[in-house]
């Protein structure tokens, strides 16, 4: 594995629409402290900005349940990358510049109660390590499909 990867897919949530429905964009704009301009859950936590998940995430999916998942946002992912770059064998703290912006790792996603169930699932607890980590927005800036992701610290 390499110290840098691709961006494949970049999600919005919407106001009013599923809690974990998200759309594709083409680009979009992270604004330090706040995650990404648009999606719903802007400005509401302080250390959870956005959700950052490798492509793995999808063949790990398909590998264990025997169906592709809607995708992009089939995770309520917001960031998707190549799977050039494992981010679950960064450590927490860890910071990777995403198109212009800079992004630090802060900890696993947990999915919540209603994730299972919006993929057709079990338990939400079988995703554990497999939906990507919560990630903190550093320093604001625009990221398009394609840019690179690096490991800066």
């Amino acid at each position: 594995m390499s110290a840098s990867a691709r961006i494949i897919h970049l999600c919005v949530g919407l106001e009013g629409a599923p809690a974990l429905q998200r759309e594709p964009r083409n680009e979009v704009e992270f604004v330090e402290g706040k995650g990404i301009a648009g999606d719903k859950k802007f400005g509401k936590s302080a250390s959870r900005h956005v959700n950052l998940i490798s492509e793995q995430s999808y063949a790990w999916f398909k590998a264990s349940f025997g169906r592709e998942l809607k995708a992009p946002g089939g995770f309520a992912e917001q960031v998707v990358i190549s799977r050039d770059l494992d981010i679950n064998w960064l450590p927490l703290g860890a910071r990777l510049k995403v198109g212009e912006a800079v992004l630090e790792l802060v900890k696993p996603r947990q999915p919540c109660m209603h994730f299972a169930s919006s993929v057709q699932a079990p338990s939400e607890e079988l995703f554990v390590g497999h939906v990507g980590i919560m990630c903190r927005v550093l320093q604001g800036g625009e990221a398009r499909v394609g840019d690179a992701v690096v490991v800066v610290d």
